[in-house]
């Protein structure tokens, strides 16, 4: 009976860990950017996280200000 219940346990725990372990394997590989990797702005050149610029036609922006700038600078 006691190694019944200690088989179980580990089991259990072994199950845990693994959904433990898949989580967050899968989390890493969900997020969208690196958040170390830099862009430039195309309007003004300055460089900011991926995550944080504004894409429009492959050019990145760090503000809609200059994105607006850019199309009407392109017209």
């Amino acid at each position: 009976m006691r190694l019944l219940l200690f088989v179980l346990i580990v089991l259990f725990a072994y199950l845990f860990l693994r959904k433990l372990l898949k989580d967050y394997q899968s989390g890493r590989k969900t997020q969208e950017t690196d958040p170390r990797h830099m862009v430039r702005c195309a309007y003004c050149g300055v460089f900011l996280p991926e995550g944080e610029a504004l894409t429009e036609d492959r050019n990145n922006f760090c503000c809609r200000e200059h994105r607006e700038l850019a199309k009407r600078d392109k017209n």
